[in-house]
């Protein structure tokens, strides 16, 4: 009974709930390990400092691997890593997609008259440093978010639980980590939560991480230091524009950035149908994973 209980004997693995708090516990106790290294190294390590960053892309890459291979017995790649000729082209429109939906919310609030005072930045090498070192950390939060959510704790719900409650505890899961953010509130967490499905459509539509991935990193990048919004309760010291809100906040995101504003949700029920004609009209892979009806 005790050994049904813990091991599916379908496939002689741990069941899939074990597997995510085991990998839970590695990812942790890496984490932590890591940073006490590096403070006794460095003697202090600021919250923003790019390091934090490169430490929580390795970790994670890391502590992934290591559950994937012996817990999962199955490969990395397998995650949906694998095509490096597709996944060029799925990070980079990925990324563009999300500058269009940043620039269409931006555009949007400025016809509105919520955002006023717009400046922009002159395009100098000093004053372009700060954002090419924003992009970097954009791109490390964007790689291991996915790898670790839609990567290895989606598809080991999914194995568990089913698909569709996969989805929607993911979502949730997605959505609760982000209310202990800075400003964070009821409607910002509602958001999250269909940013959340929209990650997550990007991988059952492709069968990769690498339109989520590139659909991440874009959308941080665009919306703090492009725009100069807030992203998910952060705010840059750096933007290429910047400009004053004013409003309710259920309009322009208040410190919160758009993922707290209503104008958003068109947009990313605009990015999904998008996304499904992206996903349509390139080559499928060979292990493609569960679809969503419709």
């Amino acid at each position: 009974m005790v050994k049904t209980w813990l091991i599916n004997p379908g496939d002689n693995r741990l069941r899939a709930g074990w597997r995510i708090l085991l990998f839970l516990l590695l990812m942790i106790g890496m984490a932590v390990g890591a940073q006490l290294g590096l403070r006794a190294i460095l003697g202090s390590l600021p919250k923003t400092s790019s390091l934090i960053f490169v430490l929580l892309a390795v970790v994670a890459t890391i502590a992934v691997y290591v559950a994937r291979r012996w817990l999962d017995k199955k490969s990395f790649v397998s995650l949906g890593l694998s095509n490096p000729a597709i996944a060029w082209q799925d990070v980079l429109f990925g990324f563009a997609l999300s500058g269009a939906m940043a620039a269409i919310v931006f555009g949007t609030m400025l016809g509105l008259g919520i955002v006023s005072n717009v400046q922009i930045l002159a395009p100098d090498l000093a004053a372009m440093a700060p954002l090419l070192s924003l992009l970097l950390i954009t791109i490390l939060i964007g790689y291991w978010e996915e790898l670790f959510f839609r990567g290895y704790i989606l598809q080991n719900m999914i194995e568990g639980l089913g698909l569709k409650i996969a989805v929607v505890v993911s979502c949730l899961l997605y959505g609760a980590v982000h209310a202990a953010n800075p400003n964070a509130g009821v409607l910002s967490t509602l958001l999250i939560v269909l940013f959340a499905y929209l990650r997550i459509y990007g991988y059952l539509a492709t069968g990769l991480l690498w339109l989520s991935i590139g659909m991440h990193i874009g959308w941080n990048f665009f919306q703090g230091p492009v725009f100069g919004f807030a992203a998910s309760g952060h705010k840059d010291a750096h933007s290429l524009i910047t400009h004053d809100l004013t409003g309710p906040a259920w309009l322009s995101g208040g410190d919160f950035g758009p993922e707290a504003s209503v104008l958003t949700v068109p947009v990313v029920l605009l990015a999904l149908l998008v996304m499904r004609f992206w996903a349509s009209s390139r080559p499928s892979v060979a292990c493609s994973p569960p679809r969503l009806p419709g």
